[in-house]
């Protein structure tokens, strides 16, 4: 009896494998910039700010029954940071913030989607900005009628812990420790 318990488990499992191998791969998806951004807001001075990067890119293979295999990566090119606020502009171009001359990328990859309740959604990944990489947990919603996906992810980040303005301004006393991150994007599925 117990031999024959053992053999419908293995054989479960065997069942089980087969299935989770033979799951298609995740739809690509391709990110219409028009209707896609990517911003950041904060404190500064006591002012409230927003920005957003003017040139990013996303690879994208995600299907909700196929999280396992889901995946991201997205590139943002920081010399395109803009808030409107030209001192704003200049400083986030120095050495001690994004400092595009030397890190021009940043990028987020994803090692893991997992689904937390009908459209939504937690992207766990990797963050690298300015050659230092730290752990990021981005929630989002996400709709997809026929072949167009409609995502809003937000997250907050720790600038200092990204090595942003960590040396002169360590403490938050002109700029928010705390910086929000949105991503808003529509996508088409790839033919």
């Amino acid at each position: 009896m117990k031999t024959f318990a053992i053999a419908a488990g293995l054989a479960t499992l065997g069942v089980a494998g087969a299935s989770i191998a033979a799951a298609p791969a995740p739809s690509a998806w391709t990110v219409i910039p028009a209707r896609s951004k990517i911003s950041f807001s904060g404190i500064h001075a006591g002012n409230a700010f927003t920005g957003t990067f003017g040139n990013w890119a996303a690879t994208i293979r995600f299907d909700p029954a196929n999280l396992p295999a889901s995946k991201a990566n997205v590139v943002i090119a920081t010399a395109t940071a803009r808030t409107g606020d030209k001192f704003q502009e200049t400083t986030l171009a120095g050495a001690e913030w994004f400092n595009p001359g030397e890190f021009p990328r940043a990028t987020f990859t994803t090692g893991r989607i997992s689904a937390a309740g009908p459209g939504r959604y937690v992207a766990d990944g990797t963050l690298t900005i300015k050659g230092k990489a730290v752990p990021v947990r981005l929630p989002f919603t996400l709709k997809i009628a026929g072949n167009t996906a409609t995502m809003t992810g937000r997250t907050a980040l720790d600038r200092v812990a990204l090595g942003l303005g960590a040396q002169s301004d360590a403490q938050g006393a002109w700029v928010s420790k705390s910086i929000a991150l949105t991503i808003q994007l529509t996508a088409q599925r790839a033919k």
